[in-house]
């Protein structure tokens, strides 16, 4: 009796060595993704109460009310390679404190007279910037829509800076919205929880759009 005992707890121990046995290491897990852009709205947005600003060549854009806004209208070469007009340009408050240059930005340009179709101008665009800031520089672009049109933005990272830009065509212009802040952690997921809110709020009228005439 007790050498059979002995033989079914091993018997037992067997079958269940068998069955626990792991599944082979190594297997992938692919995820697939939800969405072409690579902005994601946050669960529980953390920005501030937003305000509404109508601004020159037809931009309507909200941004965080502790925001400073400075309104330009110059001309110039921008670190993307191309040559436009500074509509306005916005600064959060320091991310982090005691630390002047935590803040994030948000500039807004258009080119009236873009060279080239809107694949070929969105490209020399990343060119551009990786020789502004680091050719070697982590970079993802994503496709989505700003104001109802098309528009590429490109996701960007050095050693030091962090940007989203968004090229958006419309029928005679391409508007260009320049997101930048520092790679610091708190400073990143703060310009990552705003670009979202701001982006989400613009509506474009470009001047000489035609006008949908109604009854």
């Amino acid at each position: 009796m007790w050498y059979a005992g002995v033989i079914l707890l091993l018997a037992m121990a067997i079958l269940f060595t068998g069955c626990t046995q792991p599944s082979t290491p190594g297997t992938p897990i692919t995820v697939t993704p939800t969405a072409t852009t690579g902005l994601k709205a946050p669960a529980q947005p953390t920005v501030a109460p937003l305000t509404t600003a109508t601004l020159p060549y037809g931009v309507t854009i909200s941004y965080p009310n502790d925001w400073e806004r400075q309104n330009a209208l110059t001309s110039g070469v921008r670190d993307y390679g191309q040559n436009t007009v500074n509509i306005a340009n916005f600064f959060s408050p320091n991310e982090i404190a005691g630390d002047p240059l935590s803040y994030n930005s948000l500039s807004i340009d258009v080119d009236q007279n873009p060279q080239g179709d809107f694949d070929a101008y969105f490209n020399q665009a990343t060119l551009a910037i990786g020789k502004t800031y680091d050719p070697q520089m982590k970079a993802h672009s994503f496709t989505l829509k700003i104001g109802g049109y098309n528009s590429y933005e490109l996701d960007f990272e050095t050693k030091d800076v962090k940007g989203t830009y968004i090229f958006t065509k419309t029928e005679d212009a391409i508007y260009i919205f320049a997101f930048k802040g520092t790679t610091k952690p708190i400073a990143v997921q703060a310009l990552s929880d705003e670009i979202v809110s701001i982006y989400q709020s613009i509506k474009l009228n470009p001047p000489g759009a035609a006008v949908v005439k109604q009854r």
